[in-house]
């Protein structure tokens, strides 16, 4: 009997044995995923607190960048009212000064003599030929047809 139970009590130890090795398996294999876990989340921690440093830096440069244009802005604005305005030591004592030269130009609505003068432009030659520009062909005849007729450009070969 005492070899039954020596023997009985090896197969409980190997048992015993084998049981705890598995167990410590599963306690290691979840110990690992835990450290994997707890590793991820320090990286995840680690690049949203980066990520928040980005923009804040990102909206610090933008309200600096808004308050340099403004200052521009400000700057440009007086440059112009100084720039405006006349010199202080500019002052005219009385418009007789200034030269009365009048300068005469053509129009379209001009409907006195214009050459009193006796000075034409080249260009223009004499004011009685100017006429607006036409959007439109003139026709050639009063029987003739204008470009905007149904029949424009339309021959009839049939002949």
């Amino acid at each position: 009997m005492q070899l039954v139970t020596f023997i009985a009590f090896l197969i409980g130890l190997a048992a015993g044995g084998m049981g705890c090795f598995f167990v410590m398996s599963r306690a290691r294999a979840q110990s690992n995923m835990e450290q994997q876990l707890r590793e991820l989340q320090e990286e995840f921690t680690a690049y949203r607190e980066n990520v928040n440093t980005h923009f804040n830096k990102t909206a610090q440069m933008v309200n600096t960048l808004t308050e340099n244009y403004l200052v521009v802005q400000k700057h440009l604005e007086s440059a112009a009212d100084s720039f405006a305005e006349p010199p202080k030591s500019f002052k005219l004592d009385s418009v007789d000064k200034l030269p009365n030269k009048k300068t005469k130009f053509i129009s379209l609505e001009t409907t006195g003599n214009i050459t009193e003068d006796a000075e034409v432009d080249a260009d223009f030659g004499s004011a009685g030929g100017l006429e607006p520009p036409r959007d439109y062909a003139p026709k050639q005849g009063v029987k003739d047809q204008g470009t905007l007729s149904e029949e424009f450009g339309l021959h009839d070969t049939r002949a």
